[in-house]
C-alpha cells in the first residue's frame, strides 16, 4: 500500500504535492502553506484541489499501459484530423487541461474544464502551422504527445486516463522545462 501511495504522490507536481500534504495531511492553514511554497493563497487552493482531483482519478479508475497507449494514440489521431467531436468523445465530460507556459510563452493561465472546452483548447494549440508534427511517445513513463515546430519540441502533453477516457491533460509549453527535449545542436 505504501508503494501505491508514493507512486500517487509522485505523479503530482512538486507544488501540488506540497499543497496537498501540508494542507490536507498536516492540516496547515492556506496562509502558512502559501508562505512555504511561495504562492498566493488562491494558488495554493487551486494546487491542492488539482492534487485531490488527480489522486481521486488515479484511485478510482486505473488503466493498464496498453489501454493508456490506445487512448493516447486515438487522441493524437483526433488532433491530426482536427475532429473536435471525436476528440471530445475521448475526454471525460469533466476533463481538465492545465497549460504551463511558465510566463515565457503565451499559454492559458487558468485550467480549462469540460471535455468540449478541453478538446477545443487542444485543437487551437495544435492548429495547423507549417512544419508542425505531433507524435505519440513516452512522456513520464506513459504514452503522451509531443508537438514539434520545425523539429524543435514546442509542447509535451501528458494524459491522465481513466475508464478509457482522458481525465486530465497537462501541456508543458515552458521552454525551460522543455530543455531536455531540445538538446543543443552539436557543432561539427
Amino acid at each position: 500500500m505504501s508503494r501505491v501511495l508514493l507512486n500517487a504522490l509522485d505523479s503530482l507536481s512538486p507544488d501540488e504535492r506540497a499543497a496537498f500534504v501540508l494542507n490536507d495531511v498536516f492540516g496547515m492553514d492556506r496562509d502558512t502553506v502559501a508562505d512555504i511554497v511561495g504562492r498566493t493563497q488562491p494558488e495554493v487552493a487551486e494546487l491542492a484541489e488539482r492534487a485531490r482531483h488527480s489522486l481521486r482519478v488515479q484511485r478510482s479508475r486505473p488503466t493498464t499501459p496498453e489501454e493508456h497507449d490506445a487512448v493516447a494514440r486515438a487522441v493524437r489521431q483526433a488532433c491530426l484530423s482536427e475532429d473536435a467531436d471525436l476528440l471530445a468523445s475521448l475526454l471525460c465530460p469533466d476533463a481538465t487541461a492545465f497549460f504551463d507556459g511558465g510566463g515565457k510563452v503565451r499559454a492559458l493561465i487558468r485550467p480549462v474544464h469540460g471535455g468540449r472546452q478541453v478538446a477545443q483548447s487542444l485543437l487551437t494549440l495544435l492548429a495547423r502551422h507549417p512544419r508542425t508534427t505531433l507524435s505519440a511517445q513516452s512522456v513520464n513513463g506513459r504514452t503522451g504527445l509531443v508537438v514539434r515546430y520545425d523539429r524543435q519540441v514546442a509542447a509535451v502533453i501528458s494524459l491522465d486516463i481513466a475508464d478509457h477516457q482522458v481525465a486530465q491533460v497537462w501541456v508543458i509549453l515552458n521552454p525551460d522545462k522543455l530543455r531536455s527535449w531540445n538538446p543543443p545542436a552539436s557543432h561539427t
